[in-house]
């Protein structure tokens, strides 16, 4: 547009440097004068001045020629209704400076009219309508030998800013919703770490309720306990106590995992002190038949409430060091038993403790007994191990694989049995989440 504009008002210097010639040549010219070359030469002025005028007029910008007074030599009726501006004849006889609005441009007028160089700016513009709207304003310049024209012209930009407008609005909207956020995000990592410092407190108090196996490791040959919570907290617990000479180990697997988990197997380990060591209640069965009732009773889980699942599941081992004589019972869990050499696998009742259950059925807990010999195995463990997707998700490891495992690191010592069954676990996991809580408690007599 600017080299346009420029051409045109090299048009208009050139024009007016030749009518000056020609006046000059009327002047000295005789009776022998060609008058057609000078009709030839007035059509060519005047075709040049229409399309100059024509170009001018086809342009949605508002086209201002003045001189360096800022009297205007010539302007287009593009944008001359919106502006206000009267034209005759694409000529306003009158200072740029007295079209209501265009005061405001004058000092940068003079500054490029001194310096002969292209300035923009950019006007709020109101005209005599009370319409408002923005210009972009464009100063350039056509030099001749003895004149000098600025070629104004004035844009449209009110879409361009309304965009602007629209975009510096929504900016400061993003801004304020960052800011929400940011405040936001701060409060939840507040109390994510109010609540991260109470878990871990859980946790502490969750391991020290827990056995030592230095408190039992005097009735046994060796022990190990893979114990892997799958949050801070787990579900899964094991407990040991002594009575009358005679130890007790359960392995527990506990409705939920992480906080939910670890107050039901804070549950069980309190009501497991008070039915083995304050009853004196010694049978596992009994004991699993007795925690039952305990649960319901505490959790409030009878026939007349709606079907509740809080409880868990459960193995009580009851070991009688001086006859040498195990006693197992088992509530919806199984377990291996490695015993002279060979490899069983104790089915438990189909009954967990707790829960209601609407059908009122009688719970009956088996028992099984045992004299064990030198490197008997009782394995004990939650179904976290065996649940264990793999890689990818695809599968679980599943009690096929897990028995297969058990079997083959049987006759090993027992600290190589945890590192194997810890390599398998996390071999068989490889990047995948861990999806419960995994306990595997090994006790060789």
């Amino acid at each position: 547009m600017l080299v346009v504009l420029a051409a045109i008002g090299w048009a208009i210097v050139i024009i007016g440097l030749l009518l000056k010639v020609l006046i000059t040549k009327k002047r000295k010219i005789n009776d022998s004068v060609d008058f057609d070359i000078l009709r030839h030469e007035n059509q060519k002025l005047k075709q040049d001045l229409d399309f100059m005028s024509l170009a001018n007029s086809s342009t949605d910008n508002l086209v201002i020629i003045t001189d360096e007074r800022g009297f205007v030599k010539y302007v287009n009726r593009s944008l001359s209704g919106y502006l206000g501006i009267k034209v005759t004849n694409n000529h306003l006889e009158q200072s740029i400076f007295e079209i209501e609005g265009f005061d405001k441009i004058k000092d940068l007028f003079l500054d490029a009219v001194e310096r002969k160089s292209t300035i923009r700016t950019e006007l709020f513009f109101t005209n005599k309508f009370n319409h408002r709207f923005w210009l972009q304003i464009v100063f350039s310049h056509v030099l001749g030998t003895d004149s000098h024209r600025i070629i104004i012209t004035a844009t449209n930009i009110n879409e361009l800013k309304y965009a602007e407008e629209e975009i510096s609005q929504q900016r400061e909207e993003l801004m304020v919703q960052s800011e929400q956020l940011e405040s936001m995000y701060a409060k939840l990592d507040h109390v994510n770490q109010l609540t991260t410092d109470s878990i871990n407190y859980a946790q502490r108090i969750q391991q020290a309720i827990l056995p030592e196996p230095g408190e039992y490791l005097k009735y046994l040959q060796d022990s190990f306990v893979f114990f892997r919570p799958r949050d801070i907290v787990s579900g899964d617990f094991y407990w040991y106590g002594e009575v009358y000479e005679k130890i007790v180990f359960v392995e527990s697997d506990c409705t939920g995992h992480g906080v939910p988990g670890a107050l039901m197997a804070t549950i069980g380990n309190t009501l497991l002190n008070e039915i083995v060591l304050s009853k004196n209640i010694l049978n596992p069965a009994n004991i699993l038949k007795e925690l039952d009732e305990s649960i319901k009773s505490l959790l409030k889980q009878d026939s007349h409430a709606e079907d509740s699942t809080e409880g868990m599941d459960m193995t009580v081992v009851v070991y009688d060091p001086e006859n040498r004589v195990v006693s197992i019972s088992l509530a919806a869990q199984f377990m291996y038993f490695y015993h002279e050499g060979e490899f069983l696998e104790l089915e438990g009742s189909l009954f967990g403790l707790g829960s209601s259950d609407l059908r009122k059925v009688e719970k009956e807990f088996d028992l099984y007994r045992y004299v064990v010999s030198p490197g008997d195995i009782a394995y004990m463990f939650s179904d976290g191990y065996r649940d264990q997707y793999s890689e990818g998700e695809n599968e679980k490891l599943m009690r096929g694989r897990f028995c297969e495992i058990i079997e083959k690191i049987a006759d090993l010592p027992l600290d190589e049995q945890k590192e194997m069954l810890a390599e398998y676990f996390d071999k068989w996991r490889g990047n995948t989440r861990q999806f419960d809580d995994v306990l595997v408690w090994a006790l060789q007599f």
